[in-house]
């Protein structure tokens, strides 16, 4: 009986996740509608800025989301790539790696 009210505040917390993901959502279209008719640079700069904000906001809510329902969420840094030997042309230094070209 007491897994009931724990169930029922998951599944109200999903819903208001929901919610705001949905009003997330509805947020940037309005912001990309707003920075596709501006022409001055302020508010162009301003455009991208809350883009950029509600994006970041979307993301975090969606990773909020697929955690609580037990999803895997992917990391938000990929590893980066591994180093490669630098290397000069084949005429600058002798004996040493070639530029594949």
């Amino acid at each position: 009986m007491k897994k009931q009210p724990v169930n029922a505040e998951h599944d109200l917390r999903l819903l208001e996740l929901r919610r705001e993901l949905r009003d997330t959502a509805r947020e940037l279209h309005f912001a990309y509608d707003r920075f596709n008719y501006v022409t001055d640079p302020g508010l162009i700069e301003a455009g991208i800025y809350d883009i950029n904000a509600l994006k970041s906001r979307y993301d975090f809510l969606l990773r909020k989301m697929k955690l609580a329902q037990g999803q895997a969420v992917p990391s938000r840094c990929p590893e980066p790539p591994a180093a490669e030997p630098a290397c000069m042309p084949a005429g600058n230094v002798k004996g040493g790696p070639s530029c594949p070209s």
